[in-house]
């Protein structure tokens, strides 16, 4: 073997150390870039998704479920927790006990209350589109 080709492989295994280094670096970094999504935000979708759902029910069968595990297997809030579902007076009430999965509390042990009416105007159903409130209660 020459004395050239010696010199050249610990420059090789250099580029290939220093490129494996620089490739760790930016997956590492990637993940410093990749957005979290708030909790209170996914359980907000995930109502959303149920209000959907819910809606759907009521117009197939001219009635809305006794229960949500009639229009879903399982729709949990983001601290994996079941959300809260209740009729009262013809407006349906989603509710999420927060993170601290207790009644009241502040910030994400807040509890996250939407509702929307079950009905129009005119008599019938709503339609996904229809406005419902949102309440973060502290108690």
């Amino acid at each position: 073997m020459r004395l050239g080709t010696l010199r050249k492989i610990p420059e090789k295994l250099l580029a290939v150390i220093l490129a494996g280094v620089a490739g760790l670096a930016v997956l590492s970094m990637s993940g410093l870039f990749v957005d979290r999504i708030p909790p209170q935000a996914a359980t907000s979708t995930r109502m959303n998704v149920l209000k959907r759902l819910v809606l759907q029910y009521a117009q197939s069968h001219g009635q809305l479920p006794a229960a949500l595990d009639a229009v879903s297997d399982r729709i949990q809030d983001a601290w994996k927790r079941d959300i809260h579902f209740e009729v009262s007076g013809g407006v349906i009430v989603f509710r999420s006990l927060g993170r601290d999965g207790t009644v009241g509390g502040g910030g994400e042990d807040a509890d996250i209350v939407r509702s929307f009416p079950s009905h129009d105007t005119q008599g019938r159903w709503s339609n996904e589109f229809v406005d419902w409130t949102e309440e973060t209660r502290r108690r």
